[in-house]
């Protein structure tokens, strides 16, 4: 497999910032721009956004996970969409 090399000059807080986000989602910082590289080659773009969820995200994601303060629980899909067109 060959590879390039991909310089660029970046402001120092934004090198650190975007590190300590790759960080958080697991990646290093050289998996994070080829990501970048890629999608926008398969989207012909800038084709995506990454984020940190916030609290209360990570916490309905939990609950959800856990099914735990739902606000109803259904047996089957016909019982959810009879609800849903009430």
């Amino acid at each position: 497999m060959k590879t390039a090399e991909v310089r660029t000059r970046v402001e120092p807080k934004l090198k650190k910032e975007s590190n300590k986000i790759f960080k958080k989602l697991g990646l290093t910082e050289s998996e994070g721009v080829r990501l970048l590289l890629k999608g926008v080659v398969i989207h012909k773009g800038i084709p995506f956004e990454f984020k940190i969820p916030n609290e209360e995200t990570i916490e309905a994601i939990e609950d959800a996970r856990n099914r735990i303060n739902l606000s109803k629980a259904y047996t089957d899909i016909d019982e959810m969409f009879e609800d849903l067109t009430k």
